[in-house]
């Protein structure tokens, strides 16, 4: 995945909803134990990103894709669907087959609920300004996503940062 980009936007997201109004948003603190699980699955997450790159011979694009998806009982993505398309299947087609082969979701602390819904978002981009501009765009539509309603709220949030990459 030489060129591409997929980053969280943890950092952006939050900084996007703590600037909503505070009569507008309730804001829940996960548990440690539910940080270092999204912790680890977004760097299985980056793992995967870059295999399923690297398989298909995607080395370029831009763009976001955010997949979301529950688990079986043994942690296996499952009923994956597309939330949002970036525009180019190839990258929507990488993204899907990395949450597909996630490995680490198995490991869920007991406070998850067994049909929690999880998305993982993932931006694609060729260099650092791309990069930055679409983690901006996909900040702003996060945070609205996020104080469009309660059960918006409840969708648990991946991504990843790959090492080495402009902006990681």
């Amino acid at each position: 995945m030489s060129k591409i980009l997929a980053i969280s936007l943890a950092t952006a997201v939050s900084a996007a909803v703590l600037a909503v109004p505070a009569a507008s948003q309730i804001v829940v603190t996960p548990a440690a134990e539910v940080d270092k699980m999204v912790e680890k699955v977004s760097r299985d997450l980056t793992r995967q990103l870059d295999r399923s790159a690297d398989f298909r011979g995607v080395s370029g694009g831009n763009g976001i894709t955010i997949v979301r998806f529950q688990t079986d009982e043994e942690g296996t993505p499952e009923n994956l669907r597309i939330y949002r398309e970036s525009g180019d299947g190839r990258l929507d087609r990488v993204a899907v087959h990395a949450v597909r082969n996630l490995r680490t979701l198995d490991e869920a602390p007991a406070s998850i609920a067994d049909d929690q819904v999880y998305q993982a978002n993932i931006i694609f981009a060729d260099n650092a300004w791309s990069m930055k501009k679409l983690n901006q765009q996909l900040a702003e539509e996060e945070a609205a996503r996020i104080a469009s309603s309660p059960a918006e709220r409840l969708i648990l949030a991946l991504g990843s940062v790959p090492a080495g990459k402009p902006g990681s």
